[in-house]
């Protein structure tokens, strides 16, 4: 069990249509029974998220809860990231996709989120790094399809039919797969293939469901994991999602999977690009690794 005492409560009061602002007093009422201060903050201005992030250990907080959807969570990590004194950071679901509570192993409800986080542990987590643009991502930066899928879930649709979105653009997309000749640089070492998506993934594992983007993916290795797939058919994509949810074949054709801390891509026509769920233009991609940026509050289910 973490003891924690001080804790600042970081409310985004327009995530997931105003349902993180209908949880907050519950969610406050929760963390007062197990720590002696909590301190409520409701976002209301560009940055107010990360500075307070920022600033968190000099305030005197131990705990740092983010309630509010994906988007919510990665302002507070980049605050982390610039802190010298870090902070475990916790997430509450409160937004519409709400994915990296749920490779946290945080559960997707605010009571027993709570539970969970004081159940739970916090643990180092790395961060990858986007060099030229300057963003940070905790789960990973996509290039082709997975990112034709976001370009197709605006903000609106999102809020009307939640992760219902995402599942009608991923297979109206899969349809009209946008291929290119793709060059990807990884600590030196050139791959070269035609090929519709590019995965830098630094957390890949959703433990409830078993879902493995690749089959050793560590958060905590110094390492981001790249995946090159170059499906052509209907059959390509079966196998690609059948490895993905059981691992149980050891090669993929279609699929190139290697690891480097220093990651380039290219493509040629460009590829849209997604971060975190949030569209950033087209390639080129220069990656990087940041190792053990941030410290991450992780269900007593997770592993790793």
């Amino acid at each position: 069990m973490s003891d924690y005492q001080n804790v600042l409560l970081i409310v985004n009061p327009t995530s997931g249509s105003g349902v993180a602002l209908r949880y907050a007093r519950r969610v406050v009422k929760d963390l007062e029974r197990r720590s002696e201060n909590v301190t409520r903050r409701d976002s209301t201005a560009e940055g107010d998220i990360q500075r307070w992030s920022f600033a968190a250990a000099d305030e005197g907080f131990d705990l740092v809860v983010v309630l509010g959807g994906d988007g919510s969570l990665q302002e507070a990590v980049v605050g982390q990231v610039h802190s010298d004194s870090k902070v475990p950071l916790a997430h509450i679901s409160g937004g519409t996709a709400n994915i990296i509570p749920m490779t946290l192993a945080l559960p997707w409800f605010p009571g027993p989120a709570v539970s969970a986080v004081y159940a739970g542990k916090a643990l180092e987590f790395d961060v990858g790094y986007l060099t030229a643009r300057q963003r940070y991502f905790i789960l990973m930066t996509a290039v082709g399809y997975p990112a034709n899928i976001i370009k197709d879930s605006p903000r609106k649709l999102k809020n009307l039919f939640g992760l219902g979105t995402y599942v009608w653009a991923g297979f109206t997309n899969l349809f009209r797969r946008q291929s290119a000749f793709v060059t990807v640089e990884g600590d030196g070492v050139l791959h070269r293939r035609k090929a519709n998506t590019v995965l830098l993934t630094n957390i890949g594992l959703v433990p409830d469901i078993n879902l493995r983007v690749t089959p050793d993916t560590d958060p905590h290795d110094g390492r981001l994991d790249v995946t090159i797939i170059s499906s052509r058919t209907l059959w390509d994509i079966l196998v690609i999602l059948f490895r993905m949810l059981t691992w149980r074949r050891k090669k993929a054709p279609r699929m190139k999977h290697f690891k480097a801390e220093r990651v380039t891509i290219e493509a040629d026509p460009p590829l849209p690009v997604q971060i975190d769920g949030e569209i950033l233009g087209t390639t080129p991609v220069h990656a990087e690794v940041v190792p053990r940026a941030v410290k991450l509050v992780v269900g007593p289910r997770y592993f790793r």
